[in-house]
C-alpha cells in the first residue's frame, strides 16, 4: 500500500539520509523512502551486509532529501567524513537545516557587485558579507540543487554540489598585478562525477557546465577550458580519429544556430607536434581549449525559470560535452545509482 501511494502521490514520500549506530559502536550510512522500515529490515538480517553482524542497529540521526538523487549525494558526502567529524554531525545543534528552493537571483546581487567593484577592499567585502550570503551564495546555492535533480534526468554523469561547485570569490593574487581582492562576479560549475570539479590547466577535471553572472554580463557555458597537456593529447588524438563524428556535434545545423562556434582564445597559429599541415581535422588541431556557450539575457538571468532555462541550454549542450569527456576516459552513466 506504502509503495501504492508512492506511485500515485508522490509527494507523501520523501527520500531521507540516516545514520544508525551499530551493537559495535560502529556507525552505518544509508538511504530510505522508509527510515523505520529499513532499520526493521537491517535489524532482521536483511538489511546491508555490513549490519548483519552488527546487530542490533539503532537510528542516531537523519534527513530528508528532495529526491533520490540528493540523498545518494549527502550519503557520499557523510560517507566521506572522518569519525570525530561525524559524530560532530549527530549532535543536534550541528544538524543542517534542509536546503532551501530557488526563488530567483534577485538584482540586489548584481548592485552587491557594482558597488564591491568600486570598492574591492577587504573592509568593503566583510562590512557587506550578509549582503553576499544572502543575496549571492544563498540563492546560487539553491541553483546548483535544482540543476543537479534536473541532470539527474538527461546526464546522470554530471552533478552540481552546493558547497563545491560554486566558485570562491576570493581572488588569487599571487602571479597577478591586479591585487583586489575579490571577484566581482558569480559563478558555478557542473562535473562529471568520475573527474571531480577541477578546471584548467592545472586541474585533472573533465569536461562540464558553467554559468556566469555579473553586473556586465550573464552567459552559460559548457566543454573543456584549458585541459592539462595529458587530457589536451587525448582530446586532439580522438578527433584526428574521427574528425567526421566531432563535427557532426559541433557543426550541427541546431547547435550552430543557438552557440555558435566554438571560443577561438588561446589558439595555436601553427598545428601541435604530430600532425601535419593538410591533416582532416587541422583547424580543430589548434584548439587549447574547447567551450562553447551563449550570453544570458538579464531577464532571464533574474528569472524564477533560471534553472528551467539553464537545463534546456545544458541539455542541447550534452551530446558536445559527453563527446569531449569520452576522449578523455570518462564515459556517460545512464543513472546515478
Amino acid at each position: 500500500m506504502q509503495r501504492t501511494a508512492g506511485r500515485y502521490f508522490p509527494g507523501l514520500m520523501t527520500w531521507s539520509v540516516y545514520v544508525a549506530r551499530c551493537a559495535d559502536g560502529s556507525l552505518y550510512t544509508g538511504v530510505a523512502r522508509d527510515v523505520a522500515r529499513r532499520l526493521a529490515q537491517h535489524n532482521a538480517g536483511r538489511g546491508a551486509a555490513y549490519t548483519r553482524a552488527r546487530r542490533p542497529v539503532t537510528l542516531a540521526w537523519s534527513e530528508p532529501a528532495r529526491d533520490r538523487s540528493a540523498a545518494l549525494r549527502r550519503e557520499w558526502a557523510i560517507k566521506q567524513l572522518t569519525r570525530a567529524e561525524k559524530d560532530a554531525l549527530l549532535m543536534p545543534a550541528a544538524r543542517p537545516a534542509p536546503a532551501e528552493r530557488f526563488t530567483a537571483i534577485r538584482p540586489a546581487a548584481l548592485t552587491f557587485f557594482r558597488k564591491l567593484k568600486a570598492r574591492n577592499t577587504k573592509a568593503f567585502f566583510e562590512a557587506h558579507r550578509a549582503l553576499y550570503e544572502t543575496e549571492v551564495r544563498a540563492p546560487f546555492k539553491a541553483l546548483v540543487e535544482e540543476l543537479d535533480t534536473r541532470f539527474a534526468r538527461f546526464a546522470p554523469e554530471i552533478v552540481g554540489d552546493p558547497r563545491r561547485s560554486m566558485f570562491r570569490i576570493n581572488r588569487d593574487v599571487r602571479f597577478s598585478r591586479d591585487k583586489s581582492p575579490y571577484k566581482t562576479h558569480a559563478a558555478c560549475w557542473f562535473y562529471h562525477s568520475d573527474a571531480g570539479r577541477g578546471v584548467g590547466s592545472e586541474a585533472s577535471g573533465g569536461a562540464g557546465f558553467y554559468f556566469h553572472l555579473e553586473p556586465a554580463q550573464c552567459f552559460l557555458g559548457a566543454g573543456i577550458w584549458m585541459p592539462p597537456r595529458p587530457a589536451l593529447a587525448r582530446l586532439r588524438d580522438a578527433i584526428a580519429e574521427d574528425p567526421e563524428g566531432f563535427e557532426a556535434v559541433v557543426l550541427a545545423p541546431a547547435f550552430r544556430r543557438r552557440f555558435g562556434k566554438l571560443d577561438e582564445d588561446a589558439m595555436l597559429v601553427r598545428l601541435p607536434r604530430g600532425y601535419a599541415p593538410g591533416h582532416p581535422a587541422e583547424r580543430w588541431l589548434r584548439y587549447q581549449s574547447f567551450t562553447v556557450g551563449r550570453a544570458l539575457p538579464l531577464k532571464d538571468a533574474l528569472s524564477p525559470r533560471l534553472p528551467a532555462i539553464l537545463a534546456r541550454d545544458y541539455e542541447a549542450l550534452t551530446p558536445f560535452v559527453r563527446w569531449l569527456n569520452r576522449a578523455i576516459g570518462f564515459p556517460p552513466h545512464t543513472s546515478r545509482l
